[in-house]
């Protein structure tokens, strides 16, 4: 352990950091081969071939070093795949019919109930992330096989952070998904993710590792932000639907970014809890 309380970490190689850094430059370099150019089958083909031929070759590197700090974020983006695949993001649906009870027609729903209700929603896919994380690591503390990987999390709270930062790859396209002229705004989130990214792999420092994070996931959610503002009223919808979801979607976008500091903040409560470092220690360097 370091004076800091950072688990001693030798320095990446760089097939690693390639392999750690591939989740977040592959949609960087993906917007060039798709925007404006008409390719032909073979050629979209071989593009999706070479996409998750790249996620798997950094997945499999992964599991042989047994899911080293640099490989969190893959973890990260495979839960919100399965989220989305359980349509865990439309869980605050239930509450619709309430809020029709309450306040009639959506049409007629003041302003701030209905950036209430899109909030709502916001943070019931964010809390589902952290949720999901956390039982995640529980059960890699109740293996053997992961006990391992588990006190290295333990001694660095931050691992965890990682581990929800890498969900924001995907939210970032789910964001955009209705909007046709998004691909700058797209290209900039996705440079704010990789540099935090990198910025955190290249620190030694947890308040630094942790400050990445922050950075990387403030500077994609307020691209997010701003491009709602500006770009909602350029799409092709209809002018009365337009005027409403702007402001909705925006604050919409900015509680989202709340709920999400906060989320990847929440594994600093693992220092709350009872920790023997000194047999975790004995116990992650004796032999397996």
């Amino acid at each position: 352990m370091t004076s800091n309380g950072v688990a001693d970490e030798r320095p990446l190689q760089r097939s690693e950091l390639l392999a750690a850094m591939i989740l977040f430059l592959l949609p960087i370099v993906s917007i060039f081969f798709t925007t404006g150019i008409s390719l032909p089958n073979w050629a979209n083909i071989l593009l999706v071939f070479t996409f998750w031929g790249c996620i798997l070759f950094s997945i499999g590197l992964a599991v042989t070093k047994r899911l080293p700090r640099w490989s969190l974020p893959y973890l990260g983006a495979l839960l919100v795949i399965g989220l989305l695949f359980g349509q865990f993001d439309r869980a605050w649906t239930w509450t619709y019919p309430y809020f029709i009870q309450a306040f009639g027609s959506r049409s007629t729903w003041p302003l701030g109930i209905q950036i209430i209700y899109g909030g709502g929603g916001a943070f019931n896919m964010i809390f589902s992330i952290l949720v999901s994380a956390l039982v995640l690591v529980g059960i890699l503390s109740l293996l053997p096989i992961t006990r391992k990987i588990w006190l290295r999390i333990r001694s660095d709270w931050t691992q965890l952070s990682f581990l929800i930062y890498g969900s924001l790859v995907f939210l970032v396209s789910i964001a955009f998904e209705e909007f046709q002229y998004d691909e700058i705004s797209k290209f900039i989130a996705w440079i704010c993710l990789a540099l935090g990214a990198w910025l955190y792999l290249r620190s030694n420092d947890k308040r630094q590792r942790i400050l990445a994070l922050l950075g990387g996931a403030t500077g994609a959610m307020w691209i997010i932000a701003i491009s709602y503002w500006v770009l909602i009223p350029i799409e092709d919808w209809p002018t009365r639907y337009t005027k409403d979801i702007r402001w909705t979607d925006t604050g919409t976008a900015i509680i989202g970014w709340v709920c999400f500091l906060l989320a990847m903040m929440a594994p600093a409560l693992l220092n709350l809890l009872p920790y023997d470092q000194r047999s975790d220690i004995e116990e992650d360097i004796s032999p397996t």
